[in-house]
């Protein structure tokens, strides 16, 4: 909901990534149902600005047409100068008519997230999104996130960044999603007493099953 600036932690491989895809509809999951308030998705899910690792800017589409990809029910004008905003808050201006191939790595993540952020989501999923930003655009897109209006959800190692932009973590394990509030560094101290209590209940546990079986 509004405000909830989330991110998902959890080892690699267990499926971070895919659940955004999900969440936006660009992949289809096998099991389960996708629900929302309690009640299953059957119409569109929110609108979704998304920067991810893999979803690369269009090569053959100079980048005014990569960024205004979503826009195409405006007129032309007001899409063409809404590119130009977020171009310019990427610190992209002047770039309007390059190709993909003629950026840098760090120019191309910019043009990605001007991208996502064009179509004024309701929603922002984020996968990795400093990766080949210098330091001065990773701090612009720190600004940018704590003042951000609506929701996102973010997924990243960088552990001082996650520290000072969300607030509310889902800690995605054996299948299961469970949520803390605050940031990465408290979820670390509340996950490490709650691992504590589980290890020394099922210590409890055997020592149970080993005493029974003497008996």
């Amino acid at each position: 909901k509004q405000g909830e600036f989330i991110t998902i932690v959890g080892h690699s491989g267990c499926g971070k990534s895919t659940l955004l895809k999900i969440i936006c509809g660009l992949v289809g999951y096998e099991d389960g149902q996708v629900e929302r308030n309690g009640h299953p998705v059957t119409g569109p899910g929110p609108k979704c600005g998304m920067v991810f690792q893999d979803h690369r800017l269009l090569p053959w589409l100079k980048i005014k047409d990569n960024v205004g990809f979503g826009l195409g029910d405006l007129p032309r004008q007001e899409r063409d100068e809404k590119v130009r905003k977020h171009l310019e808050l990427v610190g992209l201006a002047g770039f309007e008519n390059s190709y993909p191939s003629q950026l840098s790595g760090g120019m191309s993540q910019r043009a990605a997230i001007a991208r996502g952020l064009a179509n004024n989501p309701t929603i922002l999923l984020l996968d990795e999104p400093t990766n080949y930003l210098d330091e001065e655009h990773i701090a612009w897109l720190k600004r940018y996130l704590l003042d951000y209006e609506n929701a996102f959800i973010l997924i990243s190692h960088d552990i001082p960044f996650l520290n000072e932009v969300v607030n509310i973590i889902y800690h995605m394990e054996n299948q299961e999603l469970n949520r803390y509030v605050g940031d990465y560094d408290h979820f670390q101290e509340v996950y490490a007493v709650k691992k504590a209590q589980l290890e020394a209940a099922y210590r409890r546990q055997q020592q149970e099953i080993s005493e029974l079986k003497d008996f």
